[in-house]
C-alpha cells in the first residue's frame, strides 16, 4: 500500500489507537481526530483484564459477535505477551500474571461456563483448575460459596501508562493528531470529511458517539465503577473474578479484584447498570458501598489496604450495543466502524484493529474491481431504501438463499443498522433518488449480472419508496403492486371535526383477502406527521376492551370498500377516530406499508410478530401464515417516542419502571440536536411490557408525562 494513501481515524480511545497503529504498520498515513485525549477518556476508567469472551461484566447479543470475539482476543493475548515481552511492563502498562475465575457450582452443572473452560483451557498459559488453585486468603463461604475454581495467566493494563504509550507510539510513528469533535452522521458527511482530511477512508472507534456517527440506535451505556486502594506492599498478586450472570436482577453481583500496574494499586468492581448516563458516582453511594464489602468479604487480606487519596472511585460508560460488537465495512463508501466493545475494549483491541486494518486494505485495493456477485439463476430482490429506519432484524431474507440488493439515498443506508448491512449482498447509493435513476441503476445490475425478470422483484423498504416500487414494477413489467394499486391508500390528514374523539392506530396483515392479523393500539396524538412537537405514546389494546370489537369491525368495513382488485396481500396501517360521544369511528387515514419500526418492535413484543417483516414477506411473494405467540407473555404492552429540542443535550435521566423495559437512544450528552420533523428523527423511545396492567399503567403514565434528558437551548 502507498504510503501517501491517508486514511482519518475518528476516537483516540483504545480502538482508536491501536488501529491507527495497524494501519499506520501496513502503510497508510494516518490523521486521527478525537474530541479527547487520555487520561479523559472512558478507555482510562477500564478494569483492562483480559478474558475470553464473554467478559465479567456482560456477554454478546449474537453469535456471531461471539465467535469473532473468540479470534479477537487471541491475536490481542498473543499481542500483549509480544508488547510486554519486547518493550516491558514498566514502559507500556503491560503486565502478565494469574487470574482466578470462582463459581458458585461445579462446573459440569454450569454448561455455558463449562464450554468457556473448555475453550480457553489450551489456548491460554498456565491454565489450572480445582479449588487447589484458590489462595488460602480467599474465603470459600462468601459470595454464596465457592464450588469450583480454573487460572491461568492473563494480560493486565494499567491504561493510565498504556494509552500514553500508544500514543507515544503513534507520535514516532509519524501520524497526524487533531483534536477536534465531529459530531455528524459519518454516511451522510463521507465525501466532505474525505475531502477535508484528504484521505481515502475513515474509521469510526468514537463508541458510544456512534449513537450519533453512525445513527446506531442499538447503542446504550453499561455504566461501571472501580473503586482504587492502595497497596504499597504488593499483598494482591493476582485477579480473582466471578462473573455477571444474566438470569440475576442485581446490577452489583460481580467481584472484580485485579492489581493494577506495579501492584502498588488494585482496582475492585464491578458494576452492571444498563442506560446509566452519569459518569460520576461517589465512595459513599450504596451501591459502590455494598461492591467494596462484597470484595472485602471474599478477599479479606483488602480490608488493610487505604483507599486511593486523589481518585478513590473511577466511573465509565461502556459502549454496548444490542448485537455486541461493530467491526464491519458500510458497503458502498469508504467508511468503516470499530466500536460498540462494551467492556471488552482491551481484550478486543488488537484483534478487532487488524481486523478493520486488513478490511480497509483489501478493499481500497479492489477499488476498480467488483466485490460482489450475483446468482442469475436465484431470486433477486431490488430493496429501495430512502429516509426511514430500518432496524428490524433481516436475518429471515438469509433463509430465502436469494439475492439481495440494496438501492438507497445516503441517507437511507444511514437509517440501516450496521449489523444488518451483512444481509445485503450488493449495494448502490443513489445521491439522485427518484424514478428515473432508479430504472438505470437497476437495468445496469440487471445487464451485469444476467438476470432474469422472471426472478426478479422490487420491495418497497419504506413509505417514500412505496410509489416509486410501483412505477419501477410498471416500468419493467415485473410481479407485484402496480400504481393502480395503491391508488386507495393515500394518506390524508383528519378534518378538525374528526380531532375530537380518541385516536387509534391499527395494522391489519392481509392474506390472500382475509385478515390474517390485527393489531390495534391507542395513540395520544392524531396522526399528523408534521407536527411532531409532543411525546407520542402507544398502548396495545386487548381483545377484552371495549374498543377492540368496534375497530376490528370497522377495519372489516373499510377494506371492503376498497375497489375491486385491491391487493390480496399485504400489510395496510390505518389511522381511526372514535367520536367521544356517540363512539362512532371515522377513517382518517389508510396506507399500504407497514408502521414505523417502533411500532412494529412493539407488536413483535407483544406477540412475537413483526409487521415491518411481514412488510418484506408479502412483497417478497412469501404467503406463509404468520405465527403468532400467546397473548399471556407480555400481556399489556406501550410505547412512548419522544421528540428531540433545539439545543446541546446536557443530562439524560434513565428512568427506572416495574415494568420490563426496553429503551432505545438517539442522542447523548453533549451532542448538538434539532427539533425533530418526522416521527423516525426521535431522541429516545421506551417500550414497556408487563404482565400486570395496573403495573403497566402507572409506569406508562410516569413515561408518558416525563422528559428523560434536558437541553441547553443555543
Amino acid at each position: 500500500m502507498k504510503k501517501e494513501i491517508k486514511v482519518l481515524v475518528i476516537g483516540a480511545g483504545i480502538s482508536g489507537l491501536t488501529t491507527a497503529i495497524c494501519l499506520r504498520e501496513k502503510g497508510f498515513n494516518v490523521v486521527i481526530v478525537a474530541e479527547r485525549f487520555s487520561p479523559g477518556l472512558v478507555s482510562n476508567v477500564a478494569g483492562a483484564l483480559w478474558e475470553w469472551p464473554p467478559a465479567a461484566c456482560g456477554k454478546h447479543g449474537t453469535p456471531r459477535s461471539l465467535e469473532r470475539s473468540k479470534n479477537w482476543c487471541m491475536t490481542s493475548y498473543e499481542t500483549f505477551k509480544a508488547l510486554q515481552a519486547e518493550y516491558g511492563s514498566e514502559s507500556t502498562g503491560i503486565y502478565l500474571r494469574n487470574t482466578t475465575f470462582y463459581f458458585h457450582e461445579v462446573l459440569e452443572k454450569l454448561p455455558e461456563d463449562l464450554k468457556k473452560m473448555n475453550e480457553l483451557a489450551g489456548r491460554v498459559d498456565n491454565f489450572r483448575r480445582g479449588l487447589d488453585v484458590v489462595s488460602n486468603t480467599i474465603d470459600l463461604a462468601s459470595q454464596q460459596g465457592i464450588k469450583d475454581a480454573y487460572r491461568h495467566m492473563a494480560p493486565m493494563i494499567d491504561t493510565d501508562v498504556y494509552l500514553q504509550w500508544l500514543l507515544n507510539k503513534i507520535r514516532n510513528l509519524d501520524c497526524e493528531i487533531i483534536q477536534e469533535k465531529i459530531e455528524c452522521n459519518l454516511i451522510e458527511h463521507e465525501q466532505a470529511l474525505l475531502d477535508r482530511f484528504q484521505c481515502a477512508a475513515i474509521v469510526n472507534c468514537t463508541g458510544l458517539g456512534a449513537i450519533e456517527t453512525a445513527n446506531d440506535p442499538s447503542m446504550y451505556p453499561l455504566r461501571g465503577a472501580l473503586i482504587r486502594v492502595k497497596d504499597e506492599q504488593g499483598l494482591i498478586d493476582g485477579a480473582h473474578c466471578i462473573s455477571h450472570k444474566e438470569t440475576s436482577n442485581s446490577e452489583q453481583d460481580i467481584v472484580f479484584i485485579v492489581p493494577r500496574g506495579n501492584k502498588k494499586t488494585v482496582i475492585l468492581g464491578g458494576l452492571v447498570q444498563m442506560h446509566q448516563w452519569e459518569p460520576f458516582m461517589r465512595f459513599n453511594d450504596p451501591i459502590i458501598q455494598r461492591m467494596y464489602n462484597g470484595c472485602l468479604e471474599f478477599l479479606p487480606p483488602l480490608k488493610s489496604l487505604p483507599l486511593h487519596d486523589e481518585e478513590p472511585v473511577r466511573t465509565g460508560l461502556r459502549p454496548f450495543t444490542q448485537t455486541n460488537v461493530c467491526v464491519e465495512h458500510v458497503p458502498a463508501t469508504h467508511l468503516f466502524y470499530n466500536y460498540g466493545h462494551g467492556g471488552a475494549g482491551i481484550t478486543l483491541s488488537w484483534g478487532c484493529a487488524q481486523e478493520t486494518a486488513a478490511n480497509l486494505q483489501s478493499v481500497l485495493q479492489q477499488k476498480n474491481s467488483p466485490t460482489s456477485s450475483l446468482g442469475n439463476q436465484k431470486q433477486t430482490y431490488f430493496w429501495l431504501q430512502d429516509t426511514a429506519p430500518v432496524d428490524t432484524n433481516l436475518a429471515f431474507i438469509r433463509t430465502a438463499r436469494c439475492n439481495l440488493v440494496l438501492l438507497c439515498s445516503r441517507k437511507g443506508l444511514s437509517q440501516i443498522v450496521p449489523s444488518q448491512f451483512e444481509h445485503f449482498h450488493y449495494v448502490q447509493i443513489l445521491e439522485n433518488y427518484d424514478l428515473l435513476h432508479l430504472l438505470e441503476a437497476i437495468s445496469k445490475i440487471k445487464n451485469t449480472f444476467a438476470l432474469n425478470n422472471k426472478y426478479t422483484r422490487i420491495i418497497s423498504g419504506d413509505k417514500n419508496t412505496l410509489s416509486l416500487a410501483t412505477e419501477i414494477r410498471e416500468a419493467l413489467g415485473l410481479v407485484g403492486d402496480k400504481p393502480r394499486n395503491t391508488l386507495p391508500f393515500t394518506y390524508q390528514h383528519a378534518t378538525k371535526e374528526h380531532m375530537q374523539g380518541a385516536h387509534y392506530h391499527i395494522n391489519v396483515i392481509i392474506l390472500k383477502g382475509e385478515i390474517a392479523y390485527f393489531a390495534p393500539c391507542r395513540c395520544s396524538h392524531t396522526p399528523d406527521e408534521t407536527n411532531f412537537d409532543n411525546t407520542r405514546c402507544y398502548q396495545v389494546i386487548q381483545k377484552s376492551e371495549a374498543e377492540y370489537p368496534i375497530l376490528l369491525e370497522f377495519t372489516k368495513e373499510s377494506l371492503s370498500k376498497l375497489p375491486a382488485g385491491y391487493p390480496p396481500s399485504r400489510v395496510v396501517s390505518f389511522d381511526v377516530a372514535l367520536d367521544n360521544k356517540t363512539n362512532v369511528p371515522t377513517l382518517l387515514a389508510i396506507n399500504a406499508h407497514a408502521p414505523n419500526t417502533l411500532i412494529s418492535k412493539l407488536f413483535e413484543t407483544h406477540q412475537g410478530l413483526s409487521l415491518y417483516e411481514w412488510h418484506i414477506r408479502l412483497q417478497m411473494g412469501d404467503l406463509q401464515k404468520p405465527r403468532i405467540y400467546a397473548q399471556e407473555n407480555n400481556k399489556y404492552s406501550a410505547l412512548c417516542i419522544y421528540p428531540k429540542k433545539a439545543g446541546i443535550v446536557k443530562e439524560i435521566n434513565t428512568p427506572a419502571f416495574n415494568s420490563t423495559t426496553e429503551i432505545i437512544w438517539r442522542i447523548h450528552p453533549g451532542q448538538k440536536i434539532a427539533p425533530s420533523e418526522t416521527i423516525e428523527d426521535y431522541a429516545l423511545a421506551i417500550l414497556l411490557t408487563n404482565n400486570h396492567w395496573e403495573d403497566l399503567k402507572q409506569d406508562f403514565e410516569m413515561a408518558r408525562f416525563d422528559c428523560y434528558f434536558d437541553v441547553i437551548p443555543i
